[in-house]
């Protein structure tokens, strides 16, 4: 088949081989033109495609008799709570954005996800965020800090978003390259989804929002604008969308991110398997000299694609002006199967959607990887001499910027909502007294030495975080996020990540629901490129059926009985006194086990709903010694424990062994905990009792609560 040379050239820069552009040749029956081509390049890019993540992510469950729409299905994931109402929430990032404009790319990546979930007829609520930054004492770091926090918090407030959460970490790894994961979730009555309505022949779209900016696409030769938010738009959208909506004006909505106008309209033409027109010069733009290509590929921010019948247009139309929004009608649905753009009366271009289908139809793009399974663990007691010097060892912890600002956010938002934080965050209180609470997980360092363990954990954390605060936990996103995956040691980590995480969200019945795959998280220095740690990021949401059965992390009387739910053990594998107070970053992973857990979950839940124990916090980073300051906190009460023989005080310490929970427990029910857990028959053992505010380990006194509080919150 002879082709023209300047496709031909043009696909090899653009780096389309022969293959692909046979086939492309063969779906259009004719041989591509050079926007053709161009669109075919970005649809099938790794950001749009997920081809090299796609046949990896699809095996996930994604189902269970609780989830109305799981990955792939919608925008974003439905999940029924009861009482007829869904929660709809998504997890998504934007580090490259991020990274070179942070405020604008985190503010974008909050009102991004907030679309996602518009579309579906919902009003999102909250907003809960992991953040990665380099080197703490870099000032780089603390600008890419201040911005993106702020980005993310102004975008918030202008929605009405309710942050209940932020966790922060730094490794030089993410000096060049921050990581903003974030989840945005809502509550709807289930019959006011947009969802599943019959998409017909001669149905018409429009394009409501803002007005085409030519935002995130390449105006000149080496320049490339970051799309901005604009988070007052994107509220005004939210309540013409809401009111359409509510007039059953709508049939399809789709946000307009990514690929802009052609992921939108390719995503209908797939999910309705119908043609579509589009009349480019139709949508609403500020710029008046626009090309084809910049329209096409505009990534302009608040923009929804709408899908009405035509006499309902009108009415749409009236609406948004009523809003000052800007509303055209583009296009129209018919039968066939090209999606076909016009430039007045021209068609400039034509792609097949099923080619093309974001994220499950473009080929799959193999990868090398090598298989990464669960490791031994390592003795590093038997390497690691034991502190002489435990003031001096406290300290050097406490400067470690990860276990400073580790909880302090979450639990200030806690006290003023409800006066009682816990482990999960509730997020959502519903008429019926019930909760939507949500909780965040993921340690870089854990999966750094093996991404299999690694993100186990993280789901495991995030199950035990709901099950200490009262939660039933019922499904998860995720962000995934790594280097190049031409790297063959960043995409065995990927390969490893997916299943550990497949393992998990089975043996916890927890489905993923929806997530996203982010590769090409490299940092440049000295000329080389390095790839960020592996950061897979595990996002939880659950339901507690009445608020006042919520259990708070936090010690409540003095004198109260503190107890370890769970086996102390000889271990400092994969903890931060590791990396803070030896500088080791080889330090493999903490002890984990996934029956443990379960047992350990088992009895916890038991315990909270029949309010035996005054308070439950799961065990994580920093070991016991920072759940003990975490839980004496909000009170300003202390702690007065002993540490076992059997086991070094570092590791009982400062050891991060999963599948424990620190408890306490007032006197009068002191004897049936004490039965519940020899009933149950998992390990528990007696580490002391609340103080007044003293903090002492084997009667040495270390200080007091306030102390702590004020360099820990500092």
């Amino acid at each position: 088949m002879e082709k023209n040379d300047s496709i031909k050239q043009m696909a090899i820069e653009l780096g389309i081989n022969r293959v692909s552009l046979e086939k492309i040749t063969r779906s259009l029956g004719r041989e591509p033109n050079e926007l053709e081509l161009k669109l075919y390049n970005k649809m099938t890019s790794e950001i749009v495609s997920y081809k090299s993540s796609v046949a990896w992510i699809s095996q996930f469950t994604n189902k269970n008799e609780k989830i109305i729409s799981g990955a792939g299905e919608q925008s974003a994931s439905i999940v029924d709570i009861g009482n007829g109402n869904c929660c709809v929430f998504k997890m998504g990032t934007h580090n490259h954005p991020a990274g070179i404009a942070p405020y604008d790319g985190s503010a974008s990546c909050v009102t991004d996800i907030y679309r996602d979930i518009l579309t579906l007829g919902v009003k999102p609520s909250i907003v809960m965020k992991t953040l990665r930054f380099g080197t703490a004492t870099l000032d780089t770091t603390n600008w890419l800090m201040k911005e993106i926090l702020k980005g993310i918090s102004d975008a918030a407030s202008f929605l009405y978003l309710n942050d209940i959460g932020t966790k922060i970490s730094h490794h030089e790894s993410y000096n060049s390259n921050p990581v903003v994961s974030v989840m945005v979730a809502g509550v709807a009555p289930k019959s006011q989804l947009l969802l599943n309505k019959t998409i017909g022949i001669n149905q018409q779209v429009l394009v409501i929002g803002a007005k085409m900016s030519l935002e995130g696409i390449a105006q000149h030769d080496d320049y490339l604008t970051i799309a901005k938010a604009n988070p007052d738009i994107a509220n005004i959208l939210s309540e013409a969308i809401l009111e359409l909506n509510n007039e059953q004006l709508l049939t399809r909505i789709e946000n307009m991110d990514v690929a802009g106008v052609v992921t939108a309209a390719n995503a209908i033409c797939c999910n309705a398997n119908v043609a579509m027109d589009i009349q480019l010069r139709n949508i609403p733009s500020e710029v008046a000299d626009s090309t084809a290509e910049q329209i096409l590929l505009d990534r302009t921010q608040e923009r929804l694609m709408l899908v009405a019948d035509a006499e309902n247009v009108s009415t749409i139309k009236d609406l948004a002006a009523k809003y000052g929004l800007a509303c055209e009608q583009i296009g129209i649905l018919r039968e066939g199967r090209y999606l076909r753009f016009y430039d007045n009366d021209k068609c400039v271009a034509e792609i097949v959607p099923s080619d093309l289908r974001m994220g499950f139809s473009a080929t799959p793009k193999e990868q090398a990887y090598e298989d990464i399974n669960p490791s031994d663990p390592v003795d590093f007691i038997a390497e690691i001499p034991e502190p002489d010097d435990y003031w001096k060892t406290i300290n050097q912890m406490m400067n470690n910027p990860d276990l400073k600002i580790k909880e302090h956010l979450k639990l200030n938002i806690q006290e003023e909502q409800n006066g009682s934080p816990t482990d999960a965050q509730a997020g959502i209180f519903l008429t019926d007294d019930s909760v939507v609470s949500f909780t965040m997980s993921g340690n870089s360092r854990y999966s750094s030495n093996n991404s299999f363990q690694g993100i186990q954990i993280d789901v495991a954390q995030t199950v035990r975080k709901m099950i200490c605060s009262g939660v039933k936990p019922l499904a998860l996103n995720n962000c995934l996020n790594f280097g190049s995956p031409a790297n063959v040691n960043v995409y065995s980590d990927f390969v490893a990540s997916i299943r550990g995480l497949l393992q998990a969200e089975m043996f916890f019945q927890t489905p993923v629901v929806g997530g996203n795959v982010s590769f090409y998280n490299e940092s440049a220095e000295q000329g080389k490129r390095n790839a960020i740690l592996p950061t897979p990021i595990i996002g939880m949401m659950g339901t507690l059926a009445n608020r006042k059965h919520n259990m708070s992390y936090m010690f409540r009387n003095k004198g109260d009985m503190i107890f370890l739910i769970g086996k102390s053990k000889n271990d400092i594998a994969g903890s931060a006194y590791l990396s803070t107070v030896h500088g080791m970053q080889n330090t493999g992973v903490p002890y984990f086990d996934l029956k443990q857990e379960k047992a350990v979950n088992t009895i916890v839940e038991k315990l909270v709903e029949k309010r035996i124990i005054s308070s439950a916090h799961s065990i994580e980073l920093g070991g016991l010694f920072f759940a003990l300051l975490e839980a004496s906190m909000p009170l300003n009460l202390g702690f007065d424990i002993t540490s076992p023989a059997e086991i070094r005080k570092d590791a009982f310490l400062f050891g991060e062994a999963q599948a424990r929970v620190l408890v306490s427990v007032n006197m009068e029910n002191e004897a049936t905990f004490l039965d519940a857990m020899i009933d149950c028959n998992v390990p528990f053992s007696v580490l002391g009792h609340v103080t007044k505010g003293e903090c002492r380990i084997d009667d040495i006194s270390y200080g007091f609560i306030d102390d702590f509080k004020e360099q820990y919150q500092e």
